[in-house]
């Protein structure tokens, strides 16, 4: 029997949507009304929202409805200005039509207060989907949530962007996922649609349609995680109303059709875990590209051409030397401020650079430009300086290295810096796409400019820039030198030579020494070497990792934010695995990386005993690591290994795992100089070796999994 609702929510149901106005065709078969509007306390002062969901037959209504019928649904919904008036939802001969099974409309009202609706076809829910992809204008794509007792989980899902602002959100039914804070604590949770479909009332068609649905959903709950939903479920419940709480069990128990029970479960359920996070499926693309974002950055603002006359005039400018960071050791910057010259003007600001490669920098710039990536195009000045408008942001690095400092309270740098991966992931399958697929002669274009600077013989092969990172700092052993030719950390009165011939044992496992995994990085990071001629060439950034991902602090109207990619010195046309290597070590071991700069480090012990490093830890990455390489693996990695295997001509990129396993040897041990850190210096040349030892994909997920990582 079903649940009945107080009479105060069936008056909230009317001012939601007037159902004497709905359409004849396509015929409306159920709507619900969810969100804040009713399942807060009448006295709740927070400002409430509007979100519902409209049910039609079938996936060409939904074109219909939102296509030729949307002044009428707009009134039926009392929506009197879209959210995007250019909003068109593709028909059935358009490359995208395959891509989306829903579509989020919304719009304000005359209070001007936000209303939403998604709107989901019958015949998809007749198909087995575990997830459900939704062509929106908002792009939001992590969400907060807390479940008993007291925990935090972010819900993370993907989203490809195409034409005209929209995007394409991967939505799961269900989020599961395990936890590293505790052994073999399992998270279950509903995702946002479905979490609206079960927490909202039908005020049409719950009889069958509705009912139907809401059971798909709890089955496929109760089918992961072996308990039956209640209403702490759900991920609002901390704000649900008393009276709304008994309803929601009523229902809940109803669709069950017996009292709410949990099921006995073999694993373990969360107690002291803190926080979490849960991502979803990869979104599926299609073999061909149809969207190619417009070219960002291929344009400079008037009063930043004006800026190199009025410098060249030496007219005086202000100039702030900006202090170095730990995240940038390849360069230096400055900001300066070009004052207002006419009325109506603003100051202006630039980001000043010396590098040691301005020409190629710029030729990078254009290159990523053309491919759609979002950079900005410097001026180059007479004294070498690269001048950028000025971007306010910070950099994802920063983000991650704010979140140690805050005790992991700071909720915006964790959404934000977990945005910013998850638009590197997309922009570099994109990227990498492009590349895989297209014809020769358009990537040729960008490889000609490429020529003109010396950064490339021939598409493929020799002088990338990129090699500038790995093998250039292997020949001689040079980049080794250069940090510790003085002492080495570990405190030892040892030569660099001697201290190349140790073996490593570390947690019990005996590795090779450094001067030999040296010497095999060598030969397999030549540039003309076999695994380099063999892997698939992508144009890439090279270094495009998070201290040069600058994330705005400004949220864009369709919640989004501004990501942009710094520093193109190592942009161009190299092995994918290289393109992957320093995003990849960067970003996911940063705590190795900045040990140094951690408030609080792991305990380690190390000890030279005899012709050997004997190294001791305990392998452990915080959730929020976890979620960084579930990113990169689920949204980059495995999608790009079956990109190859389908675009590239079957190729293996399982094959070229020695390439990216000696290039991440690379970052680990000549990225940055630790001297006078010497726990930094042994856990980055350990978590190095370890790497260093894959030479097919079983291999390098085995060797993240000995250092923590649940792959």
């Amino acid at each position: 029997m079903t649940a009945l609702l107080p009479s105060r929510y069936n008056d909230t149901g009317r001012q939601f949507i007037s159902l004497e106005d709905r359409p004849d065709h396509p015929k409306i078969i159920a709507v619900l009304l969810g969100g804040s509007s009713i399942y807060r306390k009448r006295n709740d002062c927070c400002e409430n929202d509007w979100d519902g969901a409209i049910i039609v037959p079938e996936k060409l209504d939904i074109v219909q409805l939102v296509n030729d019928q949307r002044s009428s649904m707009m009134e039926m919904l009392g929506i009197v200005q879209a959210e995007c008036p250019e909003f068109k939802v593709p028909n059935e001969s358009s490359p995208h039509w395959t891509q989306f099974d829903c579509v989020r409309f919304a719009g304000f009202d005359k209070l001007q207060t936000k209303r939403s609706v998604k709107i989901l076809s019958l015949d998809y829910f007749f198909q087995p989907n575990n997830s459900i992809r939704i062509l929106s204008f908002k792009d939001k794509r992590i969400f907060e949530a807390c479940r008993p007792p007291a925990i935090k989980y972010y819900r993370v899902q993907q989203a490809r962007r195409v034409e005209n602002g929209l995007l394409i959100l991967q939505d799961q039914w269900v989020y599961t996922a395990s936890t590293n804070q505790q052994q073999d604590a399992f998270v279950t949770a509903f995702g946002v649609t479905a979490d609206l479909l079960l927490t909202g009332f039908w005020l049409y068609g719950q009889h069958p349609h509705g009912r139907l649905i809401q059971k798909h959903i709890l089955a496929r709950y109760t089918n992961l995680s072996e308990l039956h939903a209640n209403t702490q479920s759900f991920a609002k419940h901390q704000l649900f109303s008393s009276e709304y709480c008994d309803w929601l069990a009523e229902e809940l128990s109803d669709l069950y059709d017996q009292p709410e029970m949990p099921i006995q479960r073999p694993r373990s359920q969360l107690t002291s875990l803190k926080q979490t996070f849960v991502c979803g499926e990869a979104i599926t693309a299609p073999d061909q590209d149809f969207t190619k974002p417009p070219t960002q950055g291929t344009t400079l603002p008037s009063w930043f051409r004006r800026l190199s006359t009025q410098a060249m005039t030496g007219d005086p400018l202000q100039r702030q030397e900006l202090p170095l960071s730990a995240f940038s050791s390849n360069s230096t910057a400055a900001k300066i401020t070009l004052p207002a010259v006419s009325a109506g003007e603003v100051t202006s600001r630039i980001f000043s650079k010396c590098c040691q490669y301005p020409e190629q920098e710029l030729q990078g710039a254009r290159n990523a430009a053309a491919f759609g990536l979002h950079v900005q195009l410097p001026l180059i000045m007479p004294s070498g300086e690269l001048w950028y408008p000025f971007f306010d942001g910070k950099t994802e690095s920063e983000l991650r290295l704010s979140c140690h400092h805050d005790g992991w309270s700071n909720g915006y740098a964790i959404e934000a810096l977990l945005y910013a991966e998850l638009v590197k992931a997309e922009d570099m399958l994109r990227l990498y796409r492009r590349c895989i697929t297209d014809t020769e002669e358009e990537n040729e274009i960008l490889h000609i400019e490429n020529c003109h600077l010396g950064t490339t013989s021939s598409r493929g092969t020799t002088k990338q820039p990129i090699h500038r990172f790995f093998y250039a700092r292997l020949l001689n052993d040079e980049r080794f030198h250069q940090f510790y030719e003085r002492a080495i950390p570990v405190g030892q009165d040892l030569s660099l030579e001697e201290f190349l011939k140790f073996l490593w044992k570390v947690n019990g496992v005996t590795y090779p020494s450094l001067g030999e995994l040296f010497d095999t990085a060598r030969n397999i990071l030549h540039p003309n070497s076999p695994q380099c001629k063999s892997c698939p060439t992508v144009f890439g950034l090279g270094d495009a990792h998070g201290a040069n991902v600058i994330i705005s602090d400004h949220v864009l109207p369709n919640n989004s934010r501004e990501v942009l990619y710094v520093d193109y010195e190592a942009a161009g046309f190299h092995p994918v695995m290289l393109d992957l290597a320093k995003p990849f070590y960067n970003d996911v071991f940063f705590d190795t990386l900045y040990l140094d700069l951690l408030p609080k480090t792991p305990k380690m012990t190390y000890a030279i005993e005899g012709d050997l490093i004997n190294v001791s830890f305990t392998p452990y990455v915080d959730d929020l690591t976890q979620a960084v390489f579930d990113v990169k693996h689920r949204f980059l990695l495995q999608p790009l290994f079956g990109l190859v295997k389908d675009c590239g001509g079957g190729h293996d990129l399982g094959k070229d795992i020695p390439l990216l396993s000696n290039a991440l040897l690379c970052c680990a041990t000549l990225t940055r100089d630790f001297s006078g850190h010497p726990d930094a210096f042994v856990r980055n040349l350990a978590t190095g070796t370890i790497l260093a030892q894959a030479v097919d994909l079983e291999g390098l997920y085995s060797g993240f999994k000995s250092l923590g990582l649940n792959a």
